[in-house]
């Protein structure tokens, strides 16, 4: 039954202990599990997780006091507990890994869903391109997808769990830095349908380089080819086009492409406050779009929306509607557009790669500007024996640029200050340095790009910028 756990699917994970005085009801509908203690709710699921500060074992006792119905816990915590039993009324599931555990739980459920799960992966923009496939999607279906960027071997599993009955379409964050991790969330999810936004320099750490990359990303398709799925295509990405071998399973879209494409955009063009406008073209008719994102490269993630949406039969007109009503919130906005005190920041801190940090130039040299064009770079983390280089290689390619001044932030960015030094106003590995210097160093009319890893937290330095010309305005 849809939406529904029984008694029989907790077996099947593991060992279902109850107190034989008081069984538990038959089924659980419409589950409600956490791997966190403070959120469990009353009749819900608590997964105990070992973790980097705590294990969520500490918590059992607590989390049945909440009202918790299950615990799912490791059988060696069980064994080393005295085999407790659960209060009455209560169960304790006992499973040898409990992230394995949570896996193959959400696995099972996912079974009982007979509806299209839509899974979304890709090096760049997978959040934004989930979040604008959600809003297309809703003008017409009840859909559900992940929160966040809850994309990872636990995201999708509770991404998974938290699909309620009344779900008629699902779509799933699917996000790697390993090898071999997209099998094991397309084991999970067995998405039905499926999108890679691109094949960039991502986790290049554990992923090497970009034929590492698209292999890793690449087996979502295997696994749709393998099991008679639907593919879009990104047809503008070398990596990803030579997938579209099926006409009939195989949909592509780009900006660059002809009548073999199902949709297609053109006539793009950067509004004055550096929203998006474009053309979509497709086979069920011509739309005029305005995004409320900046940077071109959205109007591709857009453009991956649209395409899935028209596919499931949703007009247009109705693509129009969901994409021009979408505004980035917080927790997964990217290159926020906010002013204070006559200056312009682009935040763009939550993550970068080289193709994201490129990205987020373009956006800033295509900004209307009445001063100047500043960057301010972090480092690019997660890149392994490549590091060095694609500092070097992001020093070339700002010096190519007409951006005015360059700051630069960490250890590995000061190749990008040492290739620009007419333009580089400084290379910090003080935030409190940085701030005093781009402080002093901002006018009026200026526009401002913060891009670096979420290591680098550059989100406070933008955000001590902001309060302080907001005091001084």
């Amino acid at each position: 039954m849809k939406g529904v756990l029984s008694l029989h699917d907790f077996r099947r994970c593991g060992e279902l202990v109850m107190n034989p005085g008081e069984p538990m009801p038959p089924e659980v509908a419409d589950p409600v599990v956490s791997i966190d203690s403070r959120k469990v709710e009353e009749g819900g699921i608590f997964v105990a997780l070992p973790g980097e500060r705590t294990d969520g074992h500490r918590f059992v006792d607590d989390v049945f006091r909440r009202g918790a119905r299950m615990v799912m816990v490791s059988r060696e915590w069980y064994s080393a507990s005295g085999s407790p039993l659960p209060p009455p009324g209560r169960g304790t599931l006992v499973v040898q890994d409990t992230v394995s555990g949570l896996q193959q739980l959400a696995a099972i459920y996912r079974e009982s869903f007979s509806i299209p799960v839509v899974g979304v992966g890709g090096s760049n923009g997978k959040t934004t391109t989930k979040e604008m496939l959600g809003a297309v999607l809703s003008t017409a279906m009840r859909v559900h997808m992940s929160h966040a960027n809850l994309n990872n071997h636990l995201g999708v599993p509770l991404t998974l769990l938290a699909m309620r009955r009344e779900t008629e379409i699902a779509v799933v964050e699917m996000g790697i830095n390993h090898p071999g991790e997209m099998e094991l969330l397309t084991s999970i999810a067995r998405p039905s349908h499926g999108l890679l936004t691109n094949i960039g320099h991502e986790h290049l750490e554990f992923l090497v380089n970009l034929d590492g990359v698209a292999r890793a990303e690449r087996a979502l398709f295997s696994f749709l080819d393998e099991t008679g799925g639907t593919i879009f295509v990104n047809n503008d990405d070398p990596r990803l086009r030579d997938a579209a071998t099926d006409p009939q399973r195989h949909i592509l879209y780009g900006m660059h492409c002809g009548d073999c494409c199902s949709c297609r955009g053109g006539a793009l063009s950067v509004l004055p406050d550096g929203s998006l406008r474009f053309m979509l073209y497709s086979e069920r008719g011509d739309e005029e779009i305005r995004l409320n994102f900046t940077g071109r490269h959205n109007v591709l993630n857009a453009l991956a929306a649209a395409t899935v949406g028209i596919f499931f039969g949703i007009e247009p007109r109705e693509v129009r509607r969901g994409l021009e009503g979408l505004v980035p919130r917080e927790g997964w906005k990217r290159l926020e557009v906010v002013s204070a005190g006559g200056v312009t920041l682009l935040n763009d801190t939550y993550n970068a790669n080289p193709d994201s940090m490129r990205l987020a130039i373009d956006a800033l040299l295509d900004m209307p500007c009445q001063g100047r064009r500043i960057a301010v770079i972090g480092d690019m983390l997660e890149l392994g024996d490549a590091g060095p280089g694609e500092h070097e290689a992001m020093g070339k390619y700002l010096a190519g640029s007409s951006v005015d001044m360059i700051f630069s932030f960490g250890e590995l960015a000061g190749s990008i200050c040492f290739l620009n030094p007419g333009r580089c106003r400084g290379h910090f590995t003080s935030r409190e340095k940085l701030f005093d210097a781009l402080s002093r160093e901002l006018e009026e009319g200026d526009t401002v790009l913060f891009k670096g890893s979420r290591g680098m937290k550059l989100e406070e330095t933008v955000t001590a910028i902001l309060a302080a010309r907001t005091i001084n305005s």
